[in-house]
């Protein structure tokens, strides 16, 4: 049979090396025209769909200025750095740990709070049409029920809850709020228990801790409401979900701060709240280090004062009583070297004060100041070791004239540092200060529909030439006729294509064989002697047989395609065949051909009928056995009965000679099944069969055997030894490679010679259109020829 089956992949997929080229891919996705244009289609309508029936997302930014930050305040006290050792913290990190404190919980909680996102509220809609009626619906008018599924919210519905306080059991769990009549409502645990009910407009409170206030509630009476309290963790991550902080050009400082939902009107809201909390957040702890700051300064001027007053006062006596007022030149310079040590040092000294009311005295920051600390004392000895030949006088001097300095530069800047910190306290700005507010959105963000369609189409091409190119390699049998050449090292003898005609023939032929009787026996043609009643005599069986032949011949044309339609491209590959098959005739032991496949269903009564009539055309005497007594249907291709078959011969029932028939075709004998026996297998084991076919081989040129499926059935492995040649009949998807491979070691493992393949069945397909058609014009230019 040649009927066609759904399959995947071109027959010729694939280069002689086995590769899968991006020429191949082409022809098997061309092949596949329609699957593939059937997954676009299916994938954008979809997301046309989603497209048009999902929610819009808005989204509203602010843009914020993050001021660069200062040097590291070496003169928050007054003194200042004179090591270089100070250096401005990078722009880059300073950013990034703003943008960093925009997403903290200092900065996020209060904007939770201030517009409930700690509260959830959904209506109870049905499933994908509630969604597609709320779209058409209007906000604040609640639309009538579709279907008269009256439990559900159909869009319009409005509820505002500024306040829900949950006890701990309760948060996170889904609770029930259904609407009554009047602005009425009652609020139902998970379980359905009623946990309170209210008016719209009143808080109500229940024992547990439970209170609500519901502040607008539009719907119609019993419309459900799903209310969930947000643990504030989980409120602060959505929130962080929704929000996108990032800077706008790397090193500028400007930020932006976008905020995305549904409800267009609160896009901006929220975004000028973050910016807003941000920048208060700031403020105020900038405010907080600076009093922090002023606080220690006015602590420390009372002593600073007194040190002051002291050095001034030690200076002014010691110069009265040695009667010097000018230093010498070598004690100036060690003068002024002093004070710029001593300043540095009594600042540290300061600072490690500071440092030490903050941190512990391990802290890094307290370590680095104690390091800095003795690098200068170790500087001040090296120093100080300069000047040891100098004068006494002088030197004390110096040094009561370097104490009133120094002492006099750290009071007048830690005065003059009290009043700045003073300053900026009260017009603290934070570092940062809005650049642009966010304004309300006119168009949505999401869904660009455009997009969306264009993708929808591309994921459907890939998912379709996925599907393709998977079912072509994991799913479906061998396409490619090269595989078994290529693969098993097995002959493909032809190439036979699905013909639509022969389809329309085996219509006939199945209802030949559904008039069978359930014995397995079929009923006479009419018209056709019954075997039993042929002379027993095989001359007197041919002339029997010729005397119906006429009328046979004209069925027998009806029923095979190489009768009927001789230039088919399908027949066309069969004489391949022939050729193939005469060729080995001399290299073979024999002149038995079995015929056989791996499965049933491959063609192989097709293949045999067809190729035993082109036998005949070259002027060779051809015997036709259908030695499939399981399934055998080969007698319904000539109209003819199965009784009076091999199992009869095999059973001792009928001569040899007496089961060959005349099928109306020149040259041409045949030998049916038989009547279906309960044991072939042992039938052909236990009779010779062997010397049945060698006895009958002798009156003919070629005997083709059609034998049952090789993986199926067991008898196949026992007429193979006894063939000269097999050829192993294949369909296009339908064999699998394991199949196909097991087939071939079997079969020559029984000791048959394996001469080749024959692949059938094999689609038209749009990568070999231009040579089908080619083949399609020639045999038919030849047909209308022969006419002529």
């Amino acid at each position: 049979m040649n009927t066609h089956i759904l399959n995947s992949g071109s027959s010729r997929a694939g280069n002689d090396e086995g590769n899968f080229s991006l020429r191949d891919m082409l022809h098997l996705l061309r092949d596949h025209i329609w699957t593939l244009l059937a997954f676009i289609a299916i994938a954008t309508t979809l997301a046309t769909a989603y497209a048009f029936l999902s929610a819009p997302t808005y989204s509203a930014d602010v843009v914020v200025r993050v001021d660069p930050p200062a040097p590291p305040d070496q003169n928050a006290l007054g003194i200042s750095r004179q090591d270089g050792t100070a250096q401005q913290q990078p722009g880059t990190q300073a950013t990034a740990a703003e943008i960093s404190l925009m997403q903290s919980r200092s900065v996020l909680e209060p904007v939770i709070r201030q517009f409930q996102f700690d509260v959830e509220v959904s209506p109870h809609t049905f499933p994908v049409l509630g969604h597609f009626a709320e779209q058409l619906a209007y906000p604040g008018h609640p639309a009538k029920p579709w279907f008269g599924l009256s439990s559900f919210a159909w869009g319009g519905e409005r509820l505002e809850i500024p306040s829900l306080h949950v006890p701990a059991y309760l948060e996170e769990k889904p609770l029930e709020l259904i609407a009554l009549d009047k602005g009425q409502y009652e609020l139902r645990a998970p379980t359905g228990d009623i946990l309170l009910r209210g008016e719209t407009g009143t808080p109500v409170t229940a024992a547990d801790g439970l209170a609500i206030t519901v502040k607008e509630l539009v719907a119609r009476p019993g419309t459900p409401f799903t209310v969930i309290h947000r643990n504030a963790l989980d409120a602060i991550d959505g929130l962080r979900r929704q929000l996108k902080i990032a800077e706008v050009t790397k090193d500028t400082g400007i930020v932006q701060i976008s905020f995305s939902s549904k409800d267009r009107g609160l896009t901006a809201d929220v975004a000028n709240a973050v910016a807003q909390q941000y920048i208060a957040s700031a403020v105020a702890s900038r405010q907080l280090n600076d009093t922090k700051t002023l606080e220690f300064i006015q602590g420390e001027l009372p002593r600073l004062k007194r040190d002051l007053t002291s050095a001034e006062q030690a200076l002014s006596d010691y110069q009265s009583s040695t009667e010097t007022m000018r230093p010498t030149t070598e004690a100036q310079s060690y003068l002024q070297g002093s004070i710029e040590l001593q300043q540095r040092t009594s600042a540290l000294q300061l600072q490690r004060t500071q440092a030490a009311s903050l941190f512990t005295p391990n802290s890094q920051q307290v370590k680095t100041i104690d390091a800095q600390l003795a690098q200068l004392a170790e500087a001040k000895r090296a120093f100080d070791s300069r000047f040891t030949s100098m004068p006494t006088s002088e030197r004390r001097n110096a040094e009561l004239t370097r104490d009133a300095k120094v002492a006099e530069t750290i009071y007048l800047g830690m005065v003059s540092k009290a009043e700045e910190l003073s300053v900026r306290r009260a017009s603290a700005s934070g570092g940062a200060h809005i650049v642009d507010e966010a304004m309300q959105p006119y168009r949505p963000i999401k869904p660009n529909r455009p997009l969306v369609i264009f993708a929808g189409g591309g994921l459907g091409f890939f998912i379709g030439a996925f599907f393709i190119v998977l079912r072509r390699y994991a799913t479906t049998g061998v396409t490619d006729p090269l595989f078994v050449e290529r693969r098993l090292d097995v002959p493909v003898l032809g190439e036979v294509l699905f013909s639509r005609q022969q389809a329309q023939l085996e219509n006939e032929t199945s209802v030949q064989t559904s008039q069978e009787l359930p014995s397995g026996r079929a009923d006479s043609v009419p018209g056709l002697p019954d075997p039993h009643s042929l002379a027993l005599d095989p001359l007197d069986a041919q002339s029997s047989a010729a005397a119906v032949a006429p009328g046979l011949a004209r069925e027998v044309g009806a029923r095979i395609l190489a009768s009927r339609l001789p230039h088919e491209p399908s027949v066309e590959a069969l004489r391949e065949v022939r050729t193939q098959v005469c060729r080995d005739r001399l290299n073979k032991k024999n002149n038995i051909v079995m015929l056989t496949g791996p499965s049933p269903s491959t063609g192989k009564s097709f293949v045999a009928a067809n190729l035993s009539i082109l036998l005949t055309e070259v002027g060779l005497r051809i015997l036709l056995i259908d030695a499939d007594m399981r399934r055998g249907n080969l007698a319904s291709f000539f109209k003819q009965s199965n009784r009076g078959g091999l199992s009869e011969v095999l059973q001792g029932k009928l001569r040899s000679a007496d089961a060959i028939r005349s099928v109306g075709v020149r040259g041409l004998s045949f030998m049916s099944c038989g009547a279906y026996p309960a044991n072939p297998s042992e039938l052909l084991m236990m009779h010779d069969f062997k010397q049945v076919v060698d006895q009958l081989s002798v009156q003919f040129d070629l005997v083709l055997v059609d034998t049952p499926p090789f993986l199926v059935v067991t008898d196949a492995a026992i007429m193979a030894p006894h063939a000269g040649a097999t050829v192993l009949v294949l369909r296009s998807g339908m064999q699998s490679e394991d199949e196909i491979s097991e087939t071939v070691k079997k079969l020559r493992r029984a000791g048959g010679r394996l001469l080749g393949s024959v692949f059938n069945a094999i689609p038209k397909r749009a990568s070999n259109w231009r040579s089908y058609e080619q083949a399609a014009q020639y045999t038919r230019t030849l047909s209308e020829t022969d006419e002529v």
